[in-house]
């Protein structure tokens, strides 16, 4: 059986356009400087999004049950989770929390010094129910009366 010879004019019929990449294995494009696949790097980049959505998620559960049930300070038992966001490439965690109750007569200076003060049990506790090799850091925002 003979086999047939790709030419340069039929390889032109082929093609809509020439690349200088063309006839190069696709294994071999990601090394080639200046040549991007957008495709897999958008599905890493959906990935990536959708596993922080997901602990984000998983968190705000956690830390809505440790807030309401394990804390002996009724200051922190009043308070709800409002959201949860990653930043810094997921290294810490952004907490956001208000509460519902009229008679809270406390500053945000100290609800954020007592956050801190437990922080230390929340990440415990985060790591109980979460599999991470390392629990992000938490930063508290206090957003005031929830409506």
């Amino acid at each position: 059986m003979k086999q047939s010879t790709l030419t340069h004019k039929t390889a032109l019929k082929l093609c809509t356009e020439v690349d200088p990449f063309d006839g190069v294995k696709p294994c071999y494009l990601n090394r080639v400087p200046g040549y991007s696949d957008q495709s897999k790097k958008d599905s890493r980049c959906r990935k990536a999004k959708q596993k922080s959505h997901r602990i984000c998620n998983e968190v705000s559960k956690v830390l809505s049950m440790a807030l309401a049930g394990d804390m002996s300070n009724p200051m922190l038992q009043s308070l709800q989770v409002v959201s949860v966001t990653a930043e810094g490439a997921g290294q810490y965690l952004c907490v956001t929390v208000g509460h519902y109750d009229n008679e809270f007569d406390v500053t945000e200076s100290q609800l954020i010094t007592e956050l801190k003060r437990v922080q230390g049990y929340l990440r415990s506790a985060i790591t109980q129910r979460i599999n991470r090799k390392r629990v992000p850091t938490l930063l508290f925002r206090y957003v005031g009366m929830l409506e």
